[in-house]
């Protein structure tokens, strides 16, 4: 029995001891969780703060004209009130942790917002078609780690790419097109194992392109001086294409030199040439001379320095009589695509990519090998459009702005010469005005006023901001172009002038006029086109409208029936007075183009057109170095 108790004793003390054990191991684990569970809310709360702050910062530091981020109310602390925010994206409903930002198209002002890298789980971030500047931070990978989806198209954003931008593993998407980046494109990009699409078109990059794997959506066009596979072979290191430039540019020295020398001596040796040039000296530059500078200065901004001083030394003789070796050897060096891409992207203009036809040449519609459309024009005889030609190439290769139609490049060889633009999916204004009876189509009212707009804003830049100010002289619905979003882009500039020429002496001044007074009048006419679907000269010609400005009342018999008993009463009568003033019979009397421009702000309204863009004027976009003289009269 003795035994028996012992045994059982310590049996039942066992058992109490790793009852109590385990009571021990479950409050300790208890514990254990709870700890994990305060640990998990705690960075939970701090993560949700972040992005909190995140969205904070990002409106404190971005100007927001027309109003879009007004809900952005931080007062609401519920969980998931930021997911209703405009524009924001959560990981859950209930859960203020952003996975996208999608600001697009919201007229924006300011820089790349830093409070960005305070959201810490974003994945995708879309800030295109704003207004935004300055450069893409250094230190972008360590604020987007996460980032798959990066869109900074159609801002102005300016320097180059940052190399740490390679850094960014997840990133899918890249689109920076239509901003103003330069130098080169960071070799690294190529390592993004994950990348499906790449947009960089419409930018002044430079040099030898990355190499990406097989499948990944590349688009570069628009960025002259890129090279490499799938564009034109970089044939040439750094030093080569130095030694070659260089030879290249010393060859032109030396040929427009030798053909001014002979043509100089000719005229001592002649005494009657001599006289012709004395004659001559004070009317006309020497146009030989010129066309040297412009064309070493196409060739490398390095020699314009020798060009100067070949100018100055011969300052003295003039050549009267331009000659067709020059004329040719220009058009050469002119040529920024090479014919063959052209004929390639065409299917040697084949009939069935004819888009359509003009005085000038034939329209086709191709295809570039990264898969970009575009517009391509033929020209019929280009000796007959040489003027048009020259000043076509000069003005839409060299400026950007929202409102011009972007020239890709063209090419000049021989007598095949043929321009390359962007294509325009939703064609010429005048079709839409105009259309066939098999056609059932109309533009409403917002789509009109926002085309005005922005014809009115382009020309206000031409004529204002643009250092040449120029005056486009044929402004009408058929030189307007619509791309997918209705957007106005003003194209055709054969016929423009300059108020501003700034070239030395007299180059330039056969295109030169004293005030843009001629594009408001034809502005005006196409306002009232887009009212009533003819323009002014033929309102004013028809037997039922008579002193249609002084009563604008008149109008409302000839205005576009769909417009009619929309309530747009007031819009409407505003238009009119806007056309009416661009239309005044005395030129002085009309206002200028930025003056229309501000009144047609006050007009614009609505989601599709509110907002103040006043800054667009101000962006004055190079497509490249091109030097100021280089319009020469043929």
């Amino acid at each position: 029995m003795h035994s028996g108790n012992v045994i059982f004793l310590v049996t039942t003390s066992t058992s109490q001891f790793l009852y109590l054990q385990g009571m021990a191991f479950q409050i300790k684990k208890d514990i254990l969780l709870q700890i994990l569970l305060c640990l998990t809310m705690l960075m939970t709360s701090q993560s949700t703060e972040t992005d909190i702050f995140c969205l904070k910062s990002i409106k404190n530091s971005l100007e927001d004209p027309n109003g879009y981020l007004q809900n952005w109310d931080f007062n609401n602390r519920t969980e998931g009130f930021i997911c209703k925010f405009t524009g924001v994206e959560c990981w859950h409903p209930d859960e203020n942790r952003v996975l996208n930002l999608k600001l697009s198209n919201m007229g924006l002002k300011g820089q790349f917002p830093r409070g960005l890298e305070n959201c810490s789980s974003l994945t995708g971030l879309d800030l295109s078609v704003n207004d935004l500047s300055g450069s893409i931070p250094s230190d972008i990978s360590t604020m987007l780690t996460f980032v798959t989806s990066f869109d900074l198209s159609s801002n102005e954003f300016t320097g180059e790419i940052p190399t740490a931008l390679a850094n960014c593993t997840y990133l899918n998407t890249l689109k920076l097109s239509q901003n103003m980046l330069s130098g080169e494109i960071p070799k690294r990009l190529g390592t993004l194992n994950r990348l499906k699409v790449i947009d960089l078109s419409n930018n002044q990059f430079h040099g030898q392109v990355p190499v990406f794997k097989g499948g990944v959506d590349v688009n570069y066009a628009n960025n002259r001086r890129l090279c490499g596979a799938p564009l034109k072979h970089c044939s040439l290191t750094h030093d080569n294409g130095d030694f070659h430039l260089s030879f290249k540019s010393g060859l032109i020295v030396g040929y427009v030199f030798s053909l001014i020398s002979s043509v100089t001596f000719t005229c001592m040796f002649y005494s009657k040439c001599a006289h012709w040039v004395h004659q001559s000296k004070k009317n006309h530059l020497n146009k030989a001379i010129e066309l040297g500078k412009h064309i070493i200065s196409i060739t490398s901004s390095r020699t314009q320095m020798v060009a100067d001083q070949m100018h100055q030394l011969l300052h003295s003789w003039i050549v009267h009589k331009e000659t067709k070796e020059i004329s040719i050897l220009m058009e050469r060096l002119n040529s920024t695509i090479w014919l063959e891409e052209l004929r390639d992207a065409t299917d040697c203009f084949a009939v069935d990519n004819a888009i359509g036809v003009g005085k000038m040449g034939m329209m086709y519609q191709g295809f570039l090998p990264n898969g970009q459309l575009l517009a391509v024009k033929r020209l019929f005889d280009s000796h007959l459009f040489k003027r048009q030609i020259l000043l076509e190439t000069t003005i839409m290769s060299r400026y950007r702005h929202k409102n011009i139609v972007p020239m890709l490049g063209f090419s000049i060889e021989g007598k095949e010469q043929v321009l390359a633009y962007a294509y325009m999916s939703n064609g010429r204004l005048s079709k839409w005005l105009h259309p066939l009876e098999s056609e059932v189509i109309r533009l409403k009212w917002h789509d009109r006023v926002n085309i005005a707009f922005g014809i009115a804003r382009g020309l206000s830049w031409l004529h204002h901001t643009c250092d040449l100010g120029i005056v486009h002289f044929s402004i009408c619905s058929e030189c307007i172009l619509l791309d997918e979003n209705f957007e106005p882009k003003i194209s055709n500039f054969g016929e423009a002038k300059f108020m501003n020429p700034n070239i030395e002496d007299h180059l330039g001044m056969m295109f030169k006029v004293n005030d843009g007074k001629k594009d408001v009048y034809d502005f005006g006419s196409v306002l009232f086109e887009l009212m009533t679907g003819k323009t002014y000269n033929e309102l004013s010609r028809s037997s039922d409208t008579t002193n249609l400005c002084g009563n604008p009342l008149s109008f409302y018999n000839v205005i576009d029936k769909s417009l009619t008993g929309e309530g747009l009463e007031n819009e409407v009568c505003t238009l009119i007075k806007i056309a009416c003033e661009c239309v005044h019979p005395f030129p002085d009397q009309r206002p200028t183009m930025l003056e229309v421009y501000n009144n047609m702000r006050n007009v614009r309204k609505g989601p599709n057109g509110s907002g103040d863009d006043s800054d667009t004027l101000r962006g004055l976009e190079y497509a490249s170095s091109i030097p100021m003289d280089e319009i020469v009269e043929f």
